[in-house]
C-alpha cells in the first residue's frame, strides 16, 4: 500500500521546451516569457501604447505555444 503524502505539495509541471525557432516567439532574450493578451484587440492597443509613448514599431502575433497574443518587432 503507498504511503499517503501529507503536507507536500505537488511539483509544478515544467513547460516543454521550446520547438526549434519557436523560442523567440514566446521568451525575451533574457528568458523571460513575454507579455500576454488575451485577444488581439488588447495587443492591438498595447502596440499603439508603445508606438506613441516609446517610438516602437511593434507587431501582435498569436503565439504557437501558448495561444496567447504576443508584440514582436516587424519582419520584413
Amino acid at each position: 500500500m503507498a504511503k499517503a503524502r501529507r503536507g507536500r505539495r505537488p511539483r509544478p509541471a515544467r513547460p516543454d521546451p521550446p520547438a526549434p525557432g519557436a523560442a523567440r516567439e514566446h521568451w525575451r532574450a533574457d528568458g523571460s516569457p513575454k507579455t500576454r493578451y488575451a485577444s488581439a484587440d488588447e495587443a492591438n492597443r498595447a502596440s499603439l501604447h508603445h508606438r506613441l509613448e516609446a517610438g516602437a514599431d511593434l507587431d501582435p502575433y498569436l503565439c504557437r505555444i501558448c495561444g496567447a497574443w504576443h508584440l514582436g518587432n516587424r519582419r520584413t
